[in-house]
């Protein structure tokens, strides 16, 4: 029994440990890239357009282009997680054309 209970623990801790090693790995690689910026850039932007969505009468949404800042370049990250306060770049790049909710 205690065999059957140290594979299901293995089963189970291994994914969180490869995960945690990933992670450790991606913040070590964006700092290292901080200090010595020849290795290459941590950050960068994504231009998008800002689009809005505004709820309407009968469950209906109306989008439109805000009139007061059509466009912004949204600050990224070039990591596989969140890094240095921004989301990874390819996050924001895949999230770019979603419609803000009001």
């Amino acid at each position: 029994m205690s065999r059957f209970l140290t594979t299901r623990r293995i089963v189970y801790l291994a994914p969180l440990a490869l995960l945690f090693l990933l992670f450790v790995g991606d913040f070590l690689w964006f700092s290292l890239r901080s200090w010595q910026p020849s290795l290459g850039a941590t950050t960068s932007s994504v231009h998008r357009i800002r689009l809005l969505a505004i709820p309407d009468k009968g469950n209906r949404v109306e989008y439109q282009i805000d009139a007061q800042q059509p466009e912004e370049d949204v600050p990224c990250s070039r990591s596989l997680f969140s890094q240095g306060g921004n989301r990874p770049c390819w996050y924001v790049t895949r999230h770019a054309k979603d419609p803000i909710p009001m």
